[in-house]
Parts: structure tokens; sequence; C-alpha cells
């Protein structure tokens, strides 16, 4: 039987441990899809009759830490710099005092916008609404665009609008709410 050379041992042991770390360095690849919501802002739409422009009617300010949320959800392995990829998937508006002469029906154009401490440019997402008594209203969102340069900060400036098809005469509460889906890896 044939003996291995002390250097013929060692080559072994540096190509085993080589090829073992290679695949260990691709086992521990991190890809994370979060579903986010970064909070809910209530803001107070006032008496109006006016139904000739289309014009923001509330609007409200919220922070959230995006860091803490990605690093709460990743046990600690990801954070803010592991971002790829931002997408919208849900704006929804509830009318939380909403009546039968009070609601989104009195709306023919509806619209909520936000924008963050990063990206100071708002995103606007809009609906034309029908003549529909409706308390809660899902403006419909790009699954495609990417919102990753808005989700770097901290702090976000929510607002709604639109333009009245009929006159609203007391004030009505409506909560925004928008979710996201967050994508981290290494």
């Amino acid at each position: 039987m044939r003996k291995l050379s002390f250097f013929s041992v060692a080559a072994i042991a540096v190509f085993g441990a080589f090829t073992v770390m290679q695949s260990c360095s691709k086992i521990t690849k991190l890809h994370y899809d979060l579903p986010m919501q970064t909070g809910s802002v209530e803001v107070t739409i006032p008496p109006t009759s006016d139904t000739t422009t289309q014009r923001e009617v509330g609007s409200g300010v919220n922070t959230f830490n995006i860091d803490s949320f990605i690093k709460a959800n990743t046990a600690g392995a990801l954070g803010i710099n592991n971002i790829s990829s931002v997408k919208l998937t849900s704006v929804k508006l509830t009318l939380l005092n909403g009546t039968d002469t009070r609601n989104f029906a009195n709306f023919q154009k509806v619209y909520a916008s936000f924008y963050t401490n990063t990206n100071t440019t708002p995103k606007i997402i809009e609906l034309n609404n029908p003549d529909v008594t409706a308390y809660a209203l899902e403006l419909p969102v790009d699954p495609n665009e990417e919102l990753k340069s808005y989700l770097t900060g901290n702090t976000f400036h929510y607002s709604v609008g639109g333009k009245l098809r009929r006159a609203i005469t007391d004030s009505v509460k409506c909560k925004v709410e928008y979710k996201f889906n967050v994508t981290v890896n290494n």
C-alpha cells in the first residue's frame, strides 16, 4: 500500500476545506419578502361644498423605523441597507364615522398620496369613484412599480383628497393605511 506524503495530505485537506467553505457561503445567502404596514394615520375631512376642484382634504404624518422592522423579522441578520426592492401592495381608506349622506359616494374622484423624508416627491394613487355608498375603498396599486427610494427614511407624510360629487356637510374621519412588500437579501 502506498503512503501519502505530508504535502499530499495537506493539499487534500486544503481542497476539502475550500470545498466546504464554498458550499457554506451558498447556504448563508439570505432572502426575505416581508409584508410591512407603516402604520396608519387618521385624517379629518372638513365640511366643504366645493364640487368644482380637486384638492387635498386631509393629511397626517407617521414615523416608522424600517431598519428595526427588518432586523426584527430577520433575527438581526439584515437591515435597511439590505433592501433590494419595495412594492406597494395596498392602499386602503376607511371612513370611521361615515353615514348615508357622508361617505365615499360624495367623491367622484379620490386620491391618496405619500412621501417620506428621503423622497419628497409625492406618490399619488387615484381612483375614479362610482356613485355608490361606501365606507372603505381599496385604491388600485401598480404591483410592479419600484418604490425603494421612499423606504430608506423613517418619516411618512400621508394625504387624501379628491373632487366632490356632492357637498360634505359635517367633518368625517378617514383612516389611511399603506401596505408594502419589502424584499431584503445579502
